[in-house]
């Protein structure tokens, strides 16, 4: 039933998933970034091929899923998180979170410049509040950005951040022409990102590590929850909920996000970070829910 409140909550589970992939990226940051991309997507398409084997539906997803949704999805998926994983390698947790989920507002400014579409003032001022915010963050002196005592943050990871907000805004206005692709083609973008991912670890990643406990528990988590179950939720309420309040809440994430990181890792919260926060949330919020006058 469309609208309804039930796949609307389970909806909203796709959301509060995403919001702690940042926290287990950061239990598994010791892991190379194509090697936990591997990993991760292995996992979750193994729980795709399970259920859609259970439910009958992977030859139909194989026949009604074109190569080019394939082959474009699949890569989409691959560098969003791989680009993902590096910023949490190479930049501060708090940081990379918020100006990665700048993709909520990429696609609210994107859908506008479209056909049939209006860029309207809402969005132009949410986007500089938004991007205002990340701006604070990056240059105020207290930010903790490129500190002595972490070598591995440099300017390579904030960049690393940004690619992932322009890659999946992207992806998903563009991914509004495979609409007549049931959700079951998820299984075969994982497994494409899985394998692109396998090979290029073997390419250019060492072969020498071993993790702890912690960090294989972090991996599975990763594989089972944000990047496995939060598309099965999210896919159902998109499709039966209600779209409208799910785009909105989805503009909570970085809130959510950075305070999932303060409340279990050791990563401060300084003034410039908070500010942003708010900056990028409220940005977001604004361009989405501004009433505007209508046209007669």
């Amino acid at each position: 039933m469309p609208n309804s409140p039930i796949a609307t909550g389970i909806g909203s589970i796709a959301i509060l998933l995403w919001s702690i992939l940042a926290l287990f990226t950061t239990q598994a940051n010791q892991v190379p970034p194509l090697l936990l991309l591997t990993l991760t997507f292995a996992i979750a398409s193994g729980l795709f091929l399970l259920v859609y084997l259970i439910k009958g539906e992977v030859k139909q997803a194989w026949q009604k899923t074109p190569v080019s949704a394939m082959l474009i999805c699949g890569s989409a998926f691959f560098a969003y998180h791989f680009f993902y994983f590096y910023a949490f390698s190479h930049a501060p947790a708090v940081e990379a979170g918020l100006i990665a989920y700048l993709w909520p507002l990429l696609i609210v400014l994107m859908a506008g410049l479209g056909p049939n579409n209006r860029l309207l003032w809402p969005h132009l001022v949410g986007a500089l509040v938004a991007f205002a915010g990340t701006g604070i963050m990056l240059f105020a002196k207290d930010s903790g950005s490129l500190t002595e005592s972490n070598p591995n943050h440099d300017w390579t990871g904030y960049g690393a951040a940004i690619a992932c907000a322009l890659i999946w805004s992207s992806y998903s206005v563009f991914n509004r022409r495979y609409q007549s692709v049931p959700s079951s083609g998820v299984l075969w973008y994982c497994l494409i990102t899985a394998f692109l991912a396998g090979l290029s670890h073997l390419a250019l990643e060492e072969q020498n590590y071993q993790f702890s406990t912690s960090t294989w528990l972090a991996i599975f988590a990763l594989g089972l929850g944000p990047v496995g179950i939060a598309f099965f939720c999210w896919d159902y309420g998109v499709k039966r909920g209600n779209l409208s309040l799910l785009g909105v809440l989805s503009y909570t994430t970085p809130a959510l996000s950075t305070a999932w990181l303060v409340l279990f890792t050791d990563a401060p919260l300084t003034q410039a970070q908070f500010i942003a926060c708010a900056f990028i949330t409220l940005g977001a919020l604004f361009a989405s829910v501004m009433p505007t006058k209508k046209s007669p």
